[in-house]
């Protein structure tokens, strides 16, 4: 194990790991380590605790350039100093044990607040990543190094440490609003209607507990004025709305021992919900949903006193073949025992695209392998 406190040290650390043929993990604030399936043991484990520096702050620029092993929290508290806050929004269960700048990004991490705000691979502008056999790599602000003709911080931005190590990043910051306000409508059937609507919603998320009816939190953003204003049109628009405060689950996972990812179009958001709740009277297991009206969704399955190894395989089975080509569903979280004995990826839309450049970036397999998107 080592924790380097340089991009030069962490350079030389994965340089002599490549010549010795060792396989690399990377740890952050530790916060996914249970997402996806658990890796072998690697040859070097990589504390990134000590690259946890500020580097630039610009509120002018609306930038903030930070070393990967600073925590989300850090930077919004610095951020705060200038009025403003992260542009990406991130999972708040993340965010408060920990999540760090390179693993948010490495993870692809996002939080309910995605409707109005650009997906984190379009407001990372830069980032320096040590490559597999140590090179150090940058790509946008101030200095640019193309590698093999790739935008380098998109492609880092879900790799899961798979591509490269980021070791430090530039993010794009946002004024911070005056005040947020929620509003809760029964049921799942307005969450498309509300998202296209004039009340311009910063997060439109839906919850169902085991057995329970679902319910919409609709969160908008900004002056106190047009805030209050825009929850009053939401109530008055849908029976049964009524304002509330944030909600206890409001950008926090499902809680179950095994967490499915669902994505459909949000036009299909009411069916699925719908289907969630059918399927599991017909199994007689316990599944949870929550997640954003766009129509991305983690699916907790299972309780703490049963195996949910054959639940997760109905559930997998029923959802691809009831979605067909509309619906993905893949395994995100799961006791080790689950992941062999499940289709946890299902079909995956250009992984041998994936494959390409993973044997470009890392010829050897030297770099938390098995932990990318398919098992790469």
């Amino acid at each position: 194990m080592a924790r380097p406190e340089s991009v030069e040290e962490l350079s030389e650390l994965v340089a002599r790991a490549h010549r010795e043929s060792r396989t690399i993990a990377v740890y952050g604030g530790g916060t996914a380590l249970d997402d996806h399936p658990p890796g072998h043991t690697p040859g070097l484990l990589i504390d990134m605790g000590g690259l946890n520096q500020v580097i630039e702050h610009s509120p002018g620029d609306l930038i903030l350039v930070a070393g990967a092993g600073a925590t989300i929290a850090e930077l919004n508290a610095v951020a705060e100093t200038g009025d403003q806050e992260l542009l990406p929004d991130f999972p708040a269960d993340r965010t408060d044990s920990g999540s760090t700048l390179g693993g948010a990004i490495a993870t692809r991490a996002v939080g309910p607040r995605r409707i109005g705000r650009l997906p984190l691979r379009e407001v990372v502008l830069g980032v320096t990543v040590v490559l597999a056999d140590g090179t150090i790599a940058k790509a946008g602000g101030k200095v640019v190094k193309n590698v093999a003709g790739y935008d380098l911080a998109k492609l880092m931005t879900g790799s899961w440490g798979t591509l490269g190590i980021i070791a430090s990043a530039a993010l794009r910051l946002y004024p911070k609003p005056q005040t947020q306000g929620y509003v809760e409508i029964p049921g799942a059937e307005a969450a498309l209607e509300v998202i296209g609507s004039q009340v311009a919603p910063a997060a439109v998320e839906i919850d169902r507990s085991p057995g329970g009816q679902a319910s919409t939190v609709v969160m908008v953003e900004g002056l106190e004025e047009s805030v209050a204003s825009r929850t009053e049109s939401i109530v008055s628009a849908y029976p049964g709305a009524q304002r509330c405060v944030e909600p206890s689950w409001w950008a926090r996972r499902a809680q179950a021992p095994v967490t499915i990812r669902a994505s459909v179009s949000p036009a299909l958001v009411p069916q699925l919900v719908g289907e969630i709740a059918r399927l599991e009277d017909t199994i007689g297991y316990p599944i949870q949903l929550r997640g954003s009206a766009m129509g991305v969704f983690d699916l907790g399955i299972g309780d703490l006193d049963s195996d949910p190894t054959i639940a997760t395989r109905v559930v997998l089975e029923h959802l691809r073949s009831w979605g067909q080509k509309q619906l993905s569903a893949t395994v995100l979280c799961a006791p080790a025992s689950v992941w062999g004995d499940v289709d946890a990826w299902g079909e995956i839309p250009g992984v041998g695209l994936m494959r390409t450049i993973k044997d470009q970036f890392d010829p050897d397999g030297l770099l938390s392998p098995g932990r990318g998107i398919g098992g790469l």
